[in-house]
């Protein structure tokens, strides 16, 4: 999602759409496959079309990646082309990554999905009529009342609507949970991720900090924005980790945030809408790295994310409606159509344009990341290729 701008507020139900456990017996044509030839065939014109540079997508089936497709450049002045070691930045794919790491920390009791956020973390307190009503289930659902992000120094935290009565999408209010979850483990964020997520799953080219190799690897973006944007920061944040000697569990947002103040003699560290790592927008990773992560959410045999059939029910079963065809579940969308149920997610930092399309009972999903800010209408097409639908995400996002 454009984490700069974006505004939504729409009435919550937690039953108005069918849950996804209901529908193992669908038929099978509901099932993602790789774009046809006619699609593939079009697809440059499309690209030349929306001036888009380039774009990575994958396909897998159960189990496994079974197909992936690159396509254009990774920047239009150095003509570098995309390859499957290209690292895109994932912007908001990010998020259903972390709610899984979330619902596992409360399948383990370490945490409860009801209690108040302001019972884990009093800094940075949420305020306001319904401030002690917030809960990590709101955060996950979008039904925080929760601004996207602040604009303004100082703001407090304030839900705008009481917890749980509608959508609103916030990225803030997931990285103030980044900060909750860091406080209860009492390791870094980036090392959560890596320990808990990346690592066993192999996933060796994500990471929502920086890479050593990623200068020579990223992905700029393209027309409306700094093709590198917010690059600046996280090379920063990686240079101070790797120099501190400290274990990179040592880095929480507090200790990177004073870091930052000290090297830059500044009084305050820089705002959640800029502040990396960042579960919202800071995502780096590769195609195949992400169709690994979908594989594993997709197979109730999976031991890797550690999630239970019951936890995966409830990521998997709306929350929160946003209109007759799309509502949240916990940590990730879910469209429904006349023949089928999907869950679903998008990206966009400006210049980068993500979505993934995922159908649980046949384990397939797609996954597209692009590199320029026309992006989605590419994706829409190759979507409806192999859905064979208008999909409903791409009317609203």
């Amino acid at each position: 999602m454009n984490r700069r701008s974006f505004l939504a507020g729409t009435s919550a139900s937690a039953a108005l759409l069918t849950p996804i456990r209901s529908l193992a017996t669908r038929r099978v044509e509901a099932a993602i496959h790789p774009p046809g030839r006619d699609l593939m065939a079009r697809l440059p014109a499309l690209m030349e079309l929306a001036t888009l540079p380039g774009l990575g997508m994958a396909v897998i089936g159960p189990g496994r990646p079974t197909w992936q497709h690159y396509a254009g450049v990774a920047n239009f002045n150095t003509k570098a082309p995309i390859t499957p070691q290209s690292l895109f930045p994932g912007c908001s794919l990010g998020k259903p990554i972390f709610a899984c790491l979330v619902l596992r920390l409360a399948q383990e009791n370490q945490l409860d999905l009801d209690r108040p956020l302001n019972a884990y973390l009093k800094e940075d307190a949420l305020t306001g009529r319904w401030g002690d009503q917030v809960t990590i289930r709101h955060v996950l659902s979008h039904t925080t009342g929760l601004p996207n992000w602040r604009w303004e120094k100082d703001q407090k935290l304030i839900p705008a609507f009481e917890p749980g009565s509608r959508f609103g999408y916030s990225g803030e209010g997931f990285f103030h949970l980044q900060r909750v979850v860091e406080h209860v483990t009492g390791a870094g964020f980036e090392s959560l991720m890596q320990d808990q997520i990346f690592k066993p799953l192999q996933m060796h080219s994500s990471t929502f900090l920086w890479l050593a190799d990623a200068k020579d690897r990223l992905v700029a973006g393209h027309r409306g924005t700094d093709p590198f944007y917010n690059r600046d920061l996280p090379i920063d944040v990686f240079e101070i980790v790797q120099r501190s000697g400290q274990p990179l569990s040592f880095w929480t947002e507090e200790e990177i945030g004073a870091a930052l103040m000290k090297k830059f003699n500044r009084t305050s560290a820089p705002p959640p809408n800029e502040f990396v790592p960042n579960v919202a927008f800071s995502l780096l990773t590769t195609v195949n790295d992400y169709m690994r992560f979908l594989s594993a959410l997709l197979d109730p045999a999976d031991t890797i994310l550690g999630l239970s059939l019951a936890t995966r029910t409830l990521m998997w079963t709306p929350v929160s409606h946003i209109n007759s065809a799309l509502s949240w579940g916990l940590g990730i969308g879910i469209e429904k159509t006349e023949s089928a149920s999907y869950l679903w997610q998008w990206g966009d930092n400006g210049g980068w344009k993500n979505f993934i399309l995922a159908d649980p009972p046949s384990r397939t999903a797609i996954a597209l990341f692009t590199n320029g800010s026309n992006g989605q209408h590419v994706n829409e097409r190759i979507v409806r290729a192999i859905t064979d639908i208008d999909n409903p995400a791409f009317l609203w996002i």
